[in-house]
């Protein structure tokens, strides 16, 4: 389940208006009391929002300690959506399965704008369905589609049967207008390498030489930079094979790539938190983490951590693809991966308003953003992404008779991804 941290998470989607009528006014560029009002703002609604009515659009308050007045009035929605693409703009060079929105069943919201989901699968030879669990990566925001238009063109492109990836499986339409929305990849239960996990299970050399290979791929064969090599994105799969995923960081070799976030640094930060537990360089920018001072270090196990191998078996693995990578070039290569540019806004109606304020008609614009008050006053047809609140979930599914097996797929899950921001 998500943490409570995140739960009014939004990023800079416009979901809610709040109007604080503070008595006195703050100055445009006083960020550090711009900050504290926000987080007034945040208390407010975190001390309100179970008692809201579902139709409640804003809130405005004078006193952080005192009463709030509700508005539901149309007027006051500042809720957004973004212009989403058409499936064909992707412009994938292969067919890819496609899902409606309303087909998904969310069985649990695992971190902000990725949910755990099921869809009822293709039948089988005696007729039986057999449904699909799928982790749901969308967006409600138009700077979200910058950040995912790349993973998703990037991990749809990957080969389905790698060992060592986790596949993609399908793009998420929205069930109003058919537009892209978000995509699924394969979900694999059991948690990732994510702290609790090293002291559950022993870690592998087997699986870390699978990160060494995976990586080599990425990088040597389809001209990938990951950048962001973390054990929360790293899972074992019912084969017992390290599979990785994560992909919003990751870019093009030679391209758009981060030197600071190169992959050979990932692998051995990755490595040195499995076996010490220690995240503290994590927590510096990555331009300040030094690899290599890390490496002059002896890496001490931490007491719980369980390996199948001494560590320095682990280190001489290590030393030995590292000493190997100096050795090789990025060379390019026809199987090095190519997406195009996100296409420019898409054309939709606008409201023209005349000098008094009134509406004189519409004009076809092309638009980043759409404006559902503006929407409704169009007579355009629009998608609702408001659900239950996370802590009602668990009650939904129980309703739908889907509570016990929400129970078994996120138990192992929520586990590994519950601090999953903590090292970005």
């Amino acid at each position: 389940m998500i943490g409570p941290e995140d739960r009014l998470w939004a990023g800079s989607a416009k979901t809610f208006l709040f109007t604080y009528c503070n008595a006195v006014p703050i100055p445009d560029d006083d960020d550090e009391k711009i900050d504290a009002t926000e987080e007034i703002c945040l208390a407010q609604l975190q001390k309100h929002i179970d008692d809201l009515d579902k139709d409640v659009v804003a809130i405005r308050f004078s006193d952080p300690d005192g009463p709030i007045t509700i508005s539901t009035s149309r007027d006051d929605d500042e809720t957004v959506y973004p212009n989403c693409y058409l499936p064909s703009q992707l412009h994938l060079p292969f067919p890819v399965k496609t899902i409606r929105f309303d087909c998904l069943t969310e069985l649990d919201r695992i971190s902000p704008q990725v949910d755990l989901v099921s869809y009822a699968g293709i039948r089988t030879a005696g007729g039986v369905a057999v449904d699909t669990k799928a982790v749901f990566k969308y967006w409600f925001m138009f700077n979200g589609m910058y950040r995912n238009w790349p993973e998703l063109q990037l991990w749809a492109r990957l080969p389905r049967d790698h060992p060592h990836i986790v596949p993609f499986d399908a793009i998420v339409l929205d069930h109003v207008r058919g537009r892209v929305i978000g995509f699924t990849n394969a979900y694999i239960p059991g948690g990732t390498l994510f702290h609790s996990n090293a002291t559950v299970r022993p870690s592998r050399l087997a699986w870390f030489q699978q990160l060494l290979s995976v990586v080599d791929d990425l990088n040597y064969r389809y001209g990938i930079m990951h950048q962001d090599i973390a054990a929360r994105n790293l899972v074992i799969d019912e084969k017992d094979n390290l599979r990785i995923f994560g992909f919003d960081f990751s870019g093009r070799i030679n391209h758009n790539c981060n030197p600071d976030r190169d992959d050979r640094k990932g692998v051995i930060f990755t490595l040195y938190e499995i076996i010490t537990l220690d995240g503290h360089y994590r927590q510096v920018p990555h331009a300040e983490q030094s690899a290599e001072a890390l490496l002059l270090h002896q890496w001490e196990k931490h007491p719980d951590v369980k390996l199948d191998s001494e560590v320095h078996e682990f280190r001489k693995v290590l030393d030995y693809w590292l000493e190997k990578r100096k050795t090789r070039e990025y060379k390019k290569a026809d199987t090095w991966l190519q997406w195009p540019l996100m296409p420019p806004p898409l054309l939709r109606p606008e409201l023209v308003y005349g000098l008094d304020g009134s509406v004189t008609g519409t004009e076809m614009r092309p638009a980043a953003v759409l404006m559902r008050r503006n929407l409704i006053k169009l007579g355009e047809l629009y998608m609702n992404w408001e659900r239950p609140a996370s802590y009602r979930l668990r009650d939904v599914l129980k309703k739908q008779g889907l509570e016990k097996e929400a129970d078994v797929s996120t138990t192992a899950t929520t586990q590994s991804v519950e601090k999953a921001h903590e090292f970005y």
